[in-house]
């Protein structure tokens, strides 16, 4: 973290998407998915408030947010990509 080169992204969906691809992914159903999910962020938000100091999922922590279902995972990681060689001057 201390690093000048060291980027942090933040990237969510839609309740409605995360749902859908959990259920693809796993073979669950809907409320199966939704406790996955929950139990999950939980679990990622300790893991990073800990170990970060920061808050997980605040905007303000991280260099960029992105909403993975306007753009799709490929145009998601197109976005990311163009991001990362803008600020580090790629």
């Amino acid at each position: 973290r201390d690093d000048p080169a060291c980027l942090s992204f933040f990237i969510h969906s839609s309740v409605e998407s995360r749902v859908q691809k959990t259920v693809e992914r796993h073979g669950v159903t809907v409320e199966e998915a939704k406790n996955m999910m929950e139990k999950t962020d939980k679990s990622r938000a300790a893991y990073y408030n800990y170990y970060s100091y920061k808050t997980w999922g605040a905007a303000e922590t991280y260099h960029l947010c992105i909403d993975s279902s306007v753009l799709g995972i490929d145009g998601t990681v197109q976005f990311i990509k163009q991001f990362v060689k803008l600020k580090l001057g790629f």
